[in-house]
């Protein structure tokens, strides 16, 4: 199974789904997956902690999960964050709604129970919701702490804002001293009221206080998956060195160089032209050997090699077998061009192990075009001098005994039989294409056609 399948158990019973993508949204993280038989669930965790999962048919508009995949930071399969959140939250297991009950009371505050709750108005019943989070109002109330029982009145306000109770408990004048200091964000209830003030605090992360002041509540709770993924938005739309180095300081911290790798490619994608975070990505490629990506790297950004990559490059170049990792032709031309400047003596073994290859599905004008940027500097390699023969000599039907003899050289046996049967019939005396044909058949396993061909062949010295 891959990493971005996983089993969901209900009652046991195991689901197998694919996750299709991740939102993260104030505290909440939720991940979208499919069944096989293309059913839609969705699982919902709280600051990295599973919670349930439940199997959609029809979402509530404007509830919860469509305000998080809506206005949330949203993240498609496969990516490290979810790979992460199944790893550390396994077996993931539907629960109903008191067992959720239970496990929420045991790890959450009251106040974090009543906004966990406004996750699930598309999944349980919206009135059984709002009288669980109604309990927690009436406990604090009944108390007379007044403050702690206006911070579920907030929450209220968002999940029901036109209930005849929620509007009464919210216009009581013992709270609009509490009130108005919500509505100014004071200082005061943005240290004090955590919830209400990590959602101020999202909402204007683009300004710069409030982005410090909300990743130093995540960094307090150690909540480093919002970190990547705020920093990431900030680098993304404002790109400084400011944000990025802690942004690849998490990376490097929580992720191994595979992972970091992969965010650093997406973030590439939006910041073509941001420096460090283009050198950041060569270093990786370079680490792990990826020629294709080196290369295309060293073409548009003007990125070097120093002497050390340059011989590593080049000793993997010549332990590659292009038959099983294919190469795109075009990106071989930087990092070979600097093995070869480097190493001149490696240059013919390099070029002719390639254009073995590419002779298998390319036609020779087109090898030909392929060396042209080496001809340009090693114009007296044996590979160029013999490439451009054969593209002479195909062109001449008088000498196609020389041509197949290239071809069986460059371990194309295909075209090396065709040039020697044509050369048998061009001239059905000469005994020496049917010794070639015989031994190609050979070598290519055709015993019949190498038999024949071989009798053939004695045949005609006989009569010679």
């Amino acid at each position: 199974m891959d990493q971005n399948q996983f089993l969901l158990y209900d009652h046991k019973n195991p689901i197998r789904l694919r996750a299709e993508r991740l939102t993260l949204y104030l505290q909440g993280e939720i991940i979208e997956a499919y069944s096989e038989d293309s059913e839609v669930y969705y699982l919902f965790f709280y600051k990295y902690r599973f919670l349930t999962a439940a199997k959609a048919t029809k979402l509530r508009r404007r509830s919860f999960i469509e305000k998080a995949f809506k206005r949330g930071m949203v993240y498609n399969a496969p990516h490290p964050f979810i790979k992460e959140l199944f790893t550390s939250n396994h077996p993931c297991e539907i629960l109903s709604l008191n067992p959720l009950l239970d496990k929420i009371e045991k790890h959450y505050t009251p106040q974090e129970k009543a906004f966990i709750l406004t996750f699930f108005e598309s999944f349980i019943p919206k009135k059984q919701l709002f009288n669980e989070i109604k309990a927690v109002f009436y406990h604090y109330n009944r108390k007379g702490q007044t403050f702690l029982g206006y911070k579920i009145i907030r929450i209220l306000m968002d999940f029901a804002p036109n209930h005849s109770l929620v509007e009464h408990l919210a216009n009581d004048i013992k709270v609009q001293k509490y009130a108005d200091l919500y509505n100014k964000n004071a200082e005061k209830i943005l240290a004090e009221d955590f919830i209400f003030a990590e959602k101020a605090l999202y909402y204007r992360k683009e300004k710069d206080s409030c982005f410090q002041q909300l990743t130093e509540r995540l960094e307090k709770e150690s909540r480093w998956i919002d970190l990547i993924a705020l920093f990431s938005y900030k680098v993304t739309s404002s790109p400084s060195t400011d944000d990025y180095y802690p942004l690849l300081k998490l990376l490097e911290a929580h992720f191994d160089e595979y992972e970091t790798m992969y965010i650093l490619e997406t973030l590439s994608s939006q910041l073509p032209e941001f420096l460090p975070l283009q050198q950041n990505l060569f270093q990786h490629y370079i680490n792990h050997h990826k020629i294709e990506d080196v290369s295309r790297m060293m073409k548009n950004h003007d990125f070097e090699l120093n002497s050390n990559q340059v011989q590593t490059f080049g000793n993997l170049l010549e332990q590659v077998d292009p038959e099983k990792d294919p190469i795109e032709p075009e990106m071989l031309h930087t990092v070979m061009k600097r093995v070869m400047n480097m190493y001149p003596e490696k240059a013919d073994t390099l070029l002719t192990k390639y254009v073995i290859s590419l002779l298998k599905t390319e036609e020779l004008p087109s090898v030909q075009e392929w060396l042209r940027p080496f001809k340009e500097i090693h114009e007296n390699l044996q590979i160029i001098r013999k490439i451009d023969m054969m593209q002479e000599l195909s062109n001449d039907p008088d000498q196609m005994q020389t041509l197949g003899e290239l071809y069986y050289e460059f371990r194309q046996l295909n075209q090396a039989v065709e040039c020697f049967s044509w050369q048998t019939e061009l001239n059905p005396t000469d005994p020496k294409p049917f010794r070639w044909l015989a031994k190609v058949y050979g070598e290519m396993g055709k015993t019949q056609e190498s038999e024949a061909y071989r009798q053939q062949c004695i045949n005609l010295q006989k009569l010679a």
